[in-house]
């Protein structure tokens, strides 16, 4: 008799387990839907886009949204990202439920050079793609233009260039003033610096050495000029005399 009881609690428990064991798993994969729900990616924000416009990042927030953020793999995308030619580092961070951040560190356009096709300068010589980036920018006029130079995302083989990038760059952090109003640096026959300004008729001749010194001496002449006058009020400006400044008037 209790040979018999046991067989019929068998027969019922059994089906009843695994009614139970599916209703489990019922309840739970609706759970863990309802929870991967939460942190499906909806929203990717990118910082740091000064100089170039995002274009080239847009792929990276098609293909990051609607994932669980869980399983973003945040190393593969600031791998990718930092491998574009004009972005010197990124952050790629979660931000829960639903967010992902990208900080951009963008190389900062300083100069541009016309070789086969125009290429943009940093501030460290890199050479940068010009599609993606419309500001204006001081051009380097009369170096060499071999093509091999200037290899897009490597710093430019040109002593001269990187030189002149770095009177350039002196001039953005100490006399901005100057550096906005450049519309030439050439480099003349006489293998020596000049600047021309926008309005097209002021040369300023900087010579072929102590160029940091001389810059610091064009800035301390524009801030004693009189308001009537500006760097803009003179045919040439000529420091390649010692301890003194030439100009001659338009």
């Amino acid at each position: 008799m209790k040979n018999n009881f046991i067989k019929i609690f068998d027969s019922i428990s059994q089906p009843l387990l695994c009614l139970l064991l599916i209703a489990i798993s019922l309840f739970g994969s609706v759970k863990w839907a309802q929870f991967n729900a939460i942190f499906i990616v909806e929203d990717v924000k990118i910082e740091g886009v000064n100089y170039f416009d995002d274009t080239m990042l847009i792929e990276y927030k098609t293909s990051i949204r609607n994932q669980n953020i869980f399983f973003s793999n945040l190393k593969d995308y600031k791998n990718d990202i930092k491998s574009l030619d004009h972005i010197k580092d990124c952050k790629v961070s979660r931000v829960f439920p639903k967010t992902i951040k990208i900080e951009i560190y963008e190389r900062e356009p300083l100069a541009m050079i016309s070789s086969n096709d125009l290429i943009i300068l940093d501030s460290e010589g890199v050479c940068l793609p010009v599609e993606y980036c419309e500001i204006s920018l001081p051009i380097l006029s009369n170096f060499k233009n071999n093509q091999e130079l200037y290899e897009k995302g490597k710093k430019t083989k040109s002593s001269n260039v990187l030189k002149s990038i770095d009177v350039i760059k002196y001039s953005k952090d100490n006399f901005n003033s100057l550096y906005d109003n450049i519309s030439e640096f050439v480099f003349n026959e006489d293998s020596e610096y000049e600047i021309i300004l926008k309005n097209g008729r002021t040369k300023i001749l900087l010579g072929s050495d102590n160029i940091f010194a001389k810059i610091d001496y064009l800035n301390a002449f524009a801030n004693v000029l009189p308001e009537t006058k500006k760097l803009e009020s003179y045919r040439y400006i000529d420091l390649r005399y010692k301890r003194q400044i030439v100009v001659n008037e338009i």
